[in-house]
């Protein structure tokens, strides 16, 4: 019998790890959130019925006829996904976890576990395209540790059951080698570590499909209806996560980012028309992580962010103001006629961004002195007033009769925009949850004015543009968010879908498009009450989740380019060498990085250290002896063997040299052998101590002199 035939016959139950392995790698897919319930519970009784029974196995276990009865049901339930509109990936997700569990009751003959490993090792790899949740770390490393500990088990045990001492293996099994397996894991994650600082790489991922659902609602795409921005108020889902980089970020009253602006009105939805044989929104010239200028540099003063955005419907990303200049991880970016922005094929994906702005003008005097008009645009004559932001629908003669009696006594464009805004405010009543306006006759719009104007934001941001436009204000509907929470943990604030609103913005000749709120602010704001021990905690996770996706996975070649510059620069610093020159290197290439690492010389030191406790780990042994060396007295006994011809190969076994030896030395000193052989295998793999075995070397010495002397011919 071959040593293959001899393993594929052994009937020995899986180790214990095997089980552990298994769970780890199907709980990386669990937190992805893409598993049914359903799956989730199967898998977990899989693994109840498969180790329980794993001494003394059921029949249909060892039946090749259930087992591939219950494969045709796998296949049958990953086929069922894929048609069921499922990405491969989480159909794939669904196969690998219940064919681990098949594996697992599978008690038959086995050659290797090579075949649950693999299994394992593609549940980590998906779940790695699954999610970038900061609870996958933990899990890899622990996968890491208990795939390297099964492998060692199992391949212990076949060999101790081939030698024909199956609870050998137990006794190998000692702190020695667990200590190894944890060395070798701790030092391959230190490698795998700086491997992913200091190689270039790119920020792909063709097999994921996105980490979570969109933001799906018709204010972040081409298309507003009234009534439709209020019906998410409710939801405290995050959507942007906002830094403030050259100063601190406005309180929550005066904290915008802009969306979408629209343009035209019909009394009941809002869209952005498009110009004459060109569609509304057409691609920006060039890559993001060099910097995209999206606008004249005009000296102005600009407000810069570090926002993530969770996946939104369209790919929309969202700016403090008028945007002037973007830099992030991605090209293909898109502009519409109104100066939205969207990243196509990016709506179901997360995306990081720097974003440069120019603020909204705020000075009334300079105000009061300018007025409004329309900006000019491009034309197949030239350039001329963009009047689409004076268009209005068929209304009834009193909406522009209501808006004559509020400007009635104000001199300038200014003031009567003000004087709209701020009626709106106080005779305004704000709820999330309006009745339906509107009627066959009434459009909601005219519903709002004429009677208790009583809506949310979406109905008093239209009502403004159409009390402006009707005289003669030119002016645009604006969608995004406004206000947030302060994030006290991380030092940055969390938008949620609760902070999504419309206001509007009126053009005025010098100072551009100029922001107006006409909603009463009172009940539109999240209240800033004391943070209980609750909400600190999620304040905590939403910290740690952002510093994982900026600084781990949306980590790629601009990042790293930054932070060797601004290691560069520290390391220059603290040797004195550049002093302010270097401190302001470091903030602008470096910044992300900071706060994370102190300078090269902190790399160095971790590094050192790390490497250092791995081999300490990977040497160390009870009795300070290194794990490798060969104890004193079967090394003697070897050199004794030797002067008679007797060596062990290396491809020989040390039990299987002891039974070579059995039928050529004499019978005491095959047994003193055996005895230092014995404790040569318990000092080494078992960590037991040296004892005096000098009666064994001098039996064994007598034994190889009488075994020599009767081999040598005789002289006549």
């Amino acid at each position: 019998m071959t040593r293959r035939d001899f393993r594929g016959a052994v009937e020995t139950p899986r180790p214990a790890a095997a089980w552990l392995m298994s769970i780890v790698a199907s709980v990386t897919l669990w937190v992805t959130e893409q598993l049914p319930i359903g799956v989730i519970a199967l898998q977990c009784l899989t693994f109840a019925v498969s180790f329980s029974t794993r001494l003394n196995p059921p029949s249909f276990r060892r039946s090749p006829i259930w087992l591939n009865i219950f494969m045709v049901g796998i296949t049958t339930v990953t086929i069922r996904s894929a048609l069921a509109g499922n990405p491969a990936t989480v159909s794939l997700a669904y196969f690998s976890s219940l064919a681990q569990g098949l594996q697992l009751l599978d008690a038959r003959p086995r050659k290797s576990e090579f075949v649950l490993v693999a299994l394992a090792l593609f549940q980590v790899i998906l779940a790695s395209n699954l999610t970038d949740s900061v609870l996958f770390p933990p899990l890899l490393v622990i996968f890491l540790a208990t795939v390297t500990w099964t492998l060692l088990v199992h391949t212990l045990s076949m060999e101790a059951t081939e030698a024909g001492d199956p609870a050998a293996a137990s006794g190998v099994i000692a702190t020695d080698l667990r200590r190894m397996t944890i060395g070798a894991t701790t030092a391959a994650l230190v490698l795998a570590g700086l491997l992913f600082i200091i190689l270039p790489r790119l920020q792909t991922n063709m097999l994921r499909g996105g980490v979570g659902p969109s933001l799906s609602i018709s204010g972040f795409s081409d298309r507003v209806a009234l009534g439709e921005v209020g019906r998410i108020r409710k939801d405290r889902t995050t959507v942007l996560r906002v830094e403030g980089l050259l100063e601190d970020l406005p309180e929550p009253g005066e904290s915008y980012w802009r969306g979408l602006a629209f343009d035209h009105f019909d009394g009941t939805h809002w869209t952005i028309s498009a110009a004459e044989r060109v569609a509304s929104r057409r691609p920006v010239s060039g890559i993001g992580r060099f910097g995209i200028q999206l606008r004249p540099d005009q000296n102005a003063r600009l407000v810069v962010q570090r926002i993530l955005r969770e996946p939104v419907e369209a790919g929309v990303l969202f700016t403090p103001g008028i945007a002037e200049r973007i830099e992030g991880p991605f090209q293909g970016l898109e502009r519409d006629r109104n100066g939205g922005l969207y990243l196509p094929g990016h709506g179901n994906k997360r995306v990081r961004y720097t974003i440069w702005s120019r603020a909204s003008e705020r000075d009334a005097m300079r105000l009061r002195g300018d007025r409004t008009v329309p900006p000019l645009e491009a034309s197949r004559g030239g350039r001329r007033p963009a009047t689409r932001y004076l268009q209005l629908p068929e209304l009834d003669p009193r909406v522009a009769a209501l808006a004559g009696t509020i400007v009635a006594d104000d001199k300038n464009d200014f003031d009567r925009a003000l004087a709209i805004r701020d009626e709106l405010r106080r005779s305004g009543h704000y709820t999330d949850a309006p009745a339906a306006l509107g009627d066959l006759d009434t459009s909601p719009i005219e519903a709002f004015l004429l009677g208790d104007l009583e809506g949310h934001c979406e109905y008093f941001a239209s009502a403004m543009v159409v009390l402006a436009r009707s005289q003669g204000l030119p002016s645009r509907l604006v969608n995004g968010f406004a206000g947030g929470l302060p994030n006290v943990v991380g030092g940055f604030v969390e938008v949620s879908r609760a902070d999504a609103h419309a206001w509007v913005e009126v053009h005025f000749e010098e100072a551009g498009w100029v922001r107006f709120d006409p909603t009463p602010p009172d009940l539109r704001l999240r209240a800033l009450d004391d943070l209980s021990l609750v909400a600190r905690m999620a304040q905590l996770g939403s910290a740690v989740e952002l510093w994982w996706f900026q600084r781990v996975v949306d980590f790629d070649s601009a990042d790293q380019i930054g932070a060797m510059r601004g290691l560069w620069a520290s390391w220059q610093k603290n040797r004195g060498g550049r002093g302010a020159e270097a401190s302001a290197a470091s903030k602008a290439g470096g910044e992300p990085w900071r706060s994370l690492i102190a300078g090269v010389d902190a790399i160095v030191v971790f590094t050192g250290v790390a490497f250092a406790l791995a081999g300490f780990a990977l040497w160390r042994k009870p009795g300070g002896r290194s794990g490798t060396e060969v104890p004193a007295t079967y090394r003697a006994a070897q050199r004794i063997l030797a002067r008679a011809g007797l060596t062990r190969e290396t491809t020989t076994s040390a039990r299987d040299f002891v039974r070579e030896l059995e039928t050529t030395l004499p019978d005491e000193g095959a047994s003193a052998f055996a005895t230092i052989t014995d404790q040569y295998l318990a000092e080494r793999f078992g960590g037991r101590h040296e004892v005096d075995l000098r009666l064994e070397l001098a039996a064994l010495q007598s034994a190889v002199d009488r075994m020599r002397l009767r081999n040598q011919p005789h002289v006549r």
